[in-house]
């Protein structure tokens, strides 16, 4: 049920007394699922606010998780997390009062500007409250499946620094409004002073550019490893993607695209400590983590 107006607005509205759902879609396909999960958590918040029940349709509207053949079939969101009530959209869609989302994001919503202090009563923490009380929740055998990754290369004794870098790739863009990335021997460097500072003994790292790889490998041999290591030995397959790839895993494969992106984010959030650069996959990693025992973030304003 694909409806092109962006704005919000009721397809239905009968009796007061009956739920009303909200129906939360995103109009641009091309958006991340980092960004997706955060937009979607806000979307949330707005809608528990004003009583309503909030319901994910990737299902009626393109997305880069979603193969062409499948749209108005499966519900792309459903292969990754669980709904905020467990209602579906043919549930929500069949409901007497049903309302769509703008098309877009919700104010509040935990963006790279967000507050990243993990202190009580801090904006990090009202956040990560609605995934503790289960309302943006990872699919349970999909998350076994990811941490099932991080045992087969760390141990249990391991004091891994997750450190997440976009890289020159992104630097390149200067995208106005966006954060300044650290330059890569700067970050290196920071990497290499928080990993002795810290008591490190392994780097978990998450990077798109090919040149970061090899600059930390240089400098902390194999004690880094980087995410492409992990995932293409779990899935045992030699159609990974390079770190700077920017296509979907294989050939086509929509979920398995979604998953990497997912994996990033919860084995970055497994990590004992984290240094990263402001970018919306260093707020997904902090929301999606109990607590880290050290973090950095490079604070370098914006383009």
């Amino acid at each position: 049920m694909f409806d092109n107006n962006p704005e919000e607005h009721y397809i239905k509205e009968g009796d007061p007394g009956k739920p009303t759902y909200y129906i939360i879609r995103r109009m641009d396909k091309d958006t991340n699922l980092s960004a997706l999960y955060r937009m979607t958590m806000g979307h949330v918040w707005y809608a528990l606010s004003k009583g309503w029940l909030p319901v994910v349709d990737m299902q009626n509207y393109p997305n880069a998780y979603l193969a062409p053949e499948k749209l108005g079939k499966e519900n792309s969101w459903e292969y990754y997390f669980e709904q905020p009530f467990g209602v579906g959209v043919k549930q929500a869609y069949d409901g007497e009062n049903v309302i769509l989302s703008n098309g877009d994001c919700v104010k509040p919503f935990p963006d790279y500007s967000m507050n990243l202090s993990q202190k009580k009563n801090e904006e990090l923490t009202e956040w990560r409250m609605l995934i503790k009380m289960g309302f943006l929740t990872v699919k349970p055998q999909l998350k076994e499946e990811i941490l099932a990754m991080r045992e087969e290369i760390f141990s249990p004794e391991d004091n891994i620094l997750g450190v997440l870098l976009r890289g020159r790739d992104y630097s390149d863009k200067k995208i106005k409004g966006q954060p300044i990335p650290p330059p890569v021997e700067f970050a290196r460097n920071k990497a290499r002073e928080k990993f002795d500072e810290w008591a490190c003994n392994k780097i978990l790292l998450i990077t798109e550019d090919k040149a970061v790889v090899e600059l930390f490998r240089d400098n902390f041999g194999n004690k880094c490893v980087n995410f492409d290591q992990i995932y293409t030995a779990h899935h045992d397959t030699d159609e990974g993607l390079s770190a700077s790839d920017n296509t979907p895993y294989g050939k086509d494969d929509y979920f398995m695209w979604g998953k990497r992106h997912l994996a990033q984010m919860i084995l970055l959030s497994n990590c004992n400590s984290f240094l990263a650069e402001r970018c919306g996959g260093t707020t997904s990693t902090m929301l999606l983590a109990t607590k880290f025992e050290h973090t950095h973030f490079f604070n370098l304003g914006t383009y």
